[in-house]
């Protein structure tokens, strides 16, 4: 009866068939961008999965006012997944990482450039009402191409002795949440959290709105290589 048989050249099996190599190991390497660059390709992979996130919108903030305003948040950055078999890919492959309210791609134009924009930064509430919240980012040419959720409105309150105003909370994305909203007399809003997420909008209840304040940031995005062996 045949057997399978390992020594020099190798695994031989019952067929007579001769495996000298081994296969994939199966453990990808992952490797997070956030700062733009080029990506190495291994002489021995065999894909990669690339994620891409944009940037966060800013959150809507105000010029000085005697008003009150409830700003709207900025919306989260879009997203894109792809897989590329390693024969797609001639060599090293570029890509970008946004910053807040920036675009993120990875590749070489045109057909394997894939990217993601960024989220809308959001409105302000002047004078004395709400802000509108900004739209979502989203991603092209991915496997997977998912769009950022926007941001909230702000709820503007015009008696400052009752219920404050509330600015609008910031959009999340594929891996980072939107800043919190805000519910204040007068406050800055706050920044959205990594990767993508939206900043809140800046709040001012009533007649405390008197100085200028900002939105929250946007948070930065990512991109994100996974090989396979």
């Amino acid at each position: 009866m045949a057997t399978t048989t390992i020594g020099a050249p190798g695994v031989t099996f019952p067929d007579a068939t001769v495996q000298a190599t081994s296969g994939a190991t199966g453990v990808p390497v992952l490797n997070a961008y956030t700062n733009p660059g080029t990506w190495t390709k291994p002489a021995t992979v065999k894909a990669i999965k690339v994620t891409v996130i944009a940037g966060g919108g800013t959150g809507g903030g105000f010029a000085p006012t005697n008003g009150g305003t409830a700003s709207g948040g900025g919306g989260g950055g879009g997203a894109a997944v792809r897989v590329y078999p390693a024969a797609s890919l001639p060599g090293n492959q570029p890509y970008t990482v946004g910053a807040a309210a920036a675009s993120s791609s990875f590749g070489v134009a045109p057909a394997s450039v894939i990217s993601a924009t960024a989220g809308s930064a959001g409105g302000n509430g002047q004078p004395a009402g709400s802000g509108a919240g900004g739209a979502g980012g989203a991603g092209s040419n991915g496997n997977l191409n998912v769009s950022g959720f926007p941001g909230n409105a702000g709820a503007f309150n015009s008696i400052p002795t009752s219920v404050l105003s509330t600015s609008g909370q910031g959009g999340g994305t594929l891996y980072g949440a939107g800043g919190p909203s805000v519910c204040s007399q007068l406050s800055a809003g706050s920044a959205g959290n990594l990767y993508g997420g939206g900043g809140s909008g800046a709040v001012a209840s009533g007649n405390f709105g008197n100085p200028a304040l900002s939105g929250g940031a946007g948070a930065a995005g990512i991109v994100i290589v996974e090989e396979f062996y």
